[in-house]
């Protein structure tokens, strides 16, 4: 086990990433992939057993510049992790490496890094619970059942908005539920709460963007509180910067008696498959839909 205060210090090690069954509710053009969420809870795992010292509650500049698939049998896929002791935190990047075409070299992609920031006093929460709840401009309610079977259609471990979605041109509202299965709350909560803030983001890009937006990365994610599975929560999504790709959102979750949970500023959202995935015409006309 390392010590934090050497910094710039870089190691780079194999191990097995572990993909149980409910993984593979969370898919992509056919393919059951990685959650971003998953991704940042194995690399908080692999923080901590390095550094049993490091403070796992702040994370900045994320990214998830490629997806990666799950293999199509076993619970288990080869990975690396590079993990980065410097001045401004810890930095952990998860990787594979794919044999490269008739050739004995190989290479390496990288699918999700973000930088744990130590020694940071967290900041009082941007909007208030009370603020959050007041969605202005006119919304439209679409319903849970509606978006698991047209906008975003994973399997049932990832269902997690809970009855209505409100949506309008100053953001959404969603009630999400914490999930259950076999994910790892211990290190960074639930990851089905931030995942289902993102479908939130999503369902507001195809309302009003005319794509079908995918996260790619964060500046800031604070966690005041860690979600847990089993609980009930209340997600708001405000769009910041949606004047061109990746559209730029900010993000709070609270538990129903107002207590913050997490703040994610910064959340980027991207068409990822330039155009291949388009939005239904009903979401886009703001039809209600049961």
């Amino acid at each position: 086990m390392e010590n934090l205060s050497r910094q710039n210090i870089k190691s780079r090690f194999s191990f097995t990433l572990s993909t149980p069954p409910y993984l593979r509710d969370h898919y992509f053009e056919g393919k059951a992939i990685f959650p971003a969420v998953e991704a940042l809870i194995t690399l908080a795992r692999a923080v901590r057993i390095r550094y049993p010292q490091a403070t796992l509650h702040t994370m900045t500049d994320a990214q998830f510049p490629r997806i990666l698939v799950l293999e199509p049998v076993g619970e288990r896929q080869d990975a690396q992790i590079e993990i980065e002791a410097h001045a401004s935190g810890v930095s952990a990047s998860l990787l594979t490496s794919i044999k490269i075409k008739n050739s004995p070299m190989s290479r390496t992609l990288e699918h999700a890094r973000v930088t744990f920031a130590q020694n940071v006093v967290l900041p009082e929460p941007a909007i208030s619970f009370r603020t959050a709840q007041k969605l202005e401009g006119e919304c439209i309610h679409v319903s849970a059942a509606s978006i698991y079977r047209e906008l975003i259609p994973f399997g049932l471990s990832y269902q997690n908005i809970i009855g209505d979605l409100l949506v309008s041109k100053e953001g959404a509202l969603a009630n999400i539920s914490g999930g259950s299965g076999e994910a790892d709350d211990s290190f960074l909560g639930s990851p089905f709460v931030l995942d289902a803030t993102m479908h939130a983001a999503c369902v507001w890009g195809q309302r009003f963007t005319d794509i079908v937006p995918f996260p790619v990365g964060f500046d800031q994610r604070i966690i005041y509180a860690p979600a847990k599975k089993g609980g009930a929560y209340i997600a708001r999504v405000a769009p910041v910067d949606v004047s061109r790709e990746p559209f730029i959102f900010d993000a709070w979750i609270y538990e129903q008696n107002g207590t913050i949970n997490e703040s994610i500023l910064g959340l980027r959202m991207r068409d990822i498959t330039r155009g291949r995935m388009r939005p239904p015409q009903w979401i886009k006309e703001g039809t209600w839909r049961k």
